[in-house]
């Protein structure tokens, strides 16, 4: 994040679709905080997250630096607590116990439920809180939601977890709607008001892509569930048939269950019904979401698309075949459930690949 800037932030100049995702201040580190000020302001409990604001990514060794400014506050009579959306608690716990602060877990941010346990734990309103995130979608957006005042940091470090990489293009499509309200110390602009994160391109193809994404995705699952539960072949299922058939294909003497004819017959469908989903990605993607017409280069970007759909074909089949026999339950849950986190999962791979690769504009 080079760009990064520090400041205050004017968030009543912002449209209501920003605010939420506005913080009161940015600084480079938390031992930029001024502790004296925010003590006479009437906070008294300051939350922090962990990865990239206390600490860098999945290290376990807090700088000197934190601690003598951990011990400072403490001095001063603030209290502090721990809200991390990390799945590894036991570390969590190891760097809590190392601080000698407490921590939350709960429902992963930006929802509330850490924030306000927080508040009734310590016995503070929210006015009494801040908290100081590096991120604009999880710690700043969690906050405001709970009437906590916000503190965006600049993240200590690069290496960061892949989900968080993808929370980052979208701060990258409203950070600089956001600092046009910032006011530094050098900065004698005039406050600019702006309505609306939609403004942004990369917000707009995002929104487009998953529009575009609904449809392949209604083709895709509605194909296959048609198909696997649906269709009819001479008074017993397509799939069961299809599965058995291609497992006698490969072995002709093999015994052939319901549940082994249904596994086979779930990554074979899901070949074709994936396969029609990826055509018409394809065209509208290419004249709709990204904005180019016309046959120049046509071929070679099919060519990328392909590239890039196939390798997402390859992890749809991959990952929802293995959660499909991962999942307990009856067939249709285990079938909902893994075609729901295949698609998520392949969806972020889809958009970088495509925006990035197969129609990135010459020049850019």
């Amino acid at each position: 994040m080079n760009s990064f800037k520090s400041g205050k932030f004017q968030r009543d100049s912002l449209g209501r679709s920003l605010r939420h995702l506005c913080p009161a201040e940015a600084i480079h580190g938390i031992e930029e905080i001024d502790l004296d000020d925010w003590y006479q302001r009437g906070k008294r409990l300051i939350l922090l997250d962990v990865d990239n604001t206390v600490v860098p990514w999945k290290s376990e060794e807090i700088p000197e630096t934190t601690l003598l400014w951990l011990a400072r506050g403490r001095a001063l009579g603030f209290q502090f607590c721990l809200i991390s959306n990390t799945r590894h608690r036991a570390r969590l716990a190891a760097l809590a116990e190392r601080m000698e602060l407490r921590y939350m877990v709960g429902k992963f941010k930006p929802s509330r439920e850490m924030f306000v346990a927080a508040l009734h734990e310590f016995q503070v309103t929210p006015e009494q809180a801040v908290m100081v995130g590096d991120q604009l979608f999880t710690d700043v957006l969690g906050a405001n939601r709970a009437g906590i005042e916000a503190v965006w940091v600049k993240p200590s470090a690069r290496r960061e977890f892949m989900g968080t990489r993808v929370n980052r293009m979208l701060e990258r499509a409203v950070r600089g709607r956001l600092y046009h309200v910032l006011e530094q110390e050098d900065d004698d602009l005039p406050i600019v008001r702006h309505e609306g994160i939609f403004q942004s391109r990369l917000v707009r193809q995002i929104a487009k892509f998953m529009i575009v994404g609904g449809s392949s995705f209604v083709i895709d699952a509605g194909l296959h569930k048609y198909l696997m539960f649906g269709a009819p072949w001479r008074g017993d299922l397509l799939s069961q048939a299809t599965g058995t058939w291609l497992v006698h294909l490969a072995n002709g003497g093999a015994v052939v269950t319901a549940e082994a004819a249904h596994d086979v017959a779930f990554t074979f469908f899901k070949f074709f019904s994936s396969s029609l989903a990826i055509l018409n990605s394809f065209v509208w993607n290419r004249q709709w979401t990204f904005g180019i017409r016309g046959r120049t280069e046509r071929g070679e970007q099919l060519a990328k698309f392909i590239a890039v759909s196939v390798t997402g074909l390859v992890l749809n089949i991959l990952i929802s075949s293995a959660m499909n026999r991962m999942v307990s339950g009856s067939n249709e849950r285990s079938w909902l459930v893994a075609t729901i986190v295949a698609t998520g999962i392949v969806a972020v791979w889809n958009f970088c690949g495509q925006r990035f690769y197969a129609f990135r504009r010459q020049g850019t």
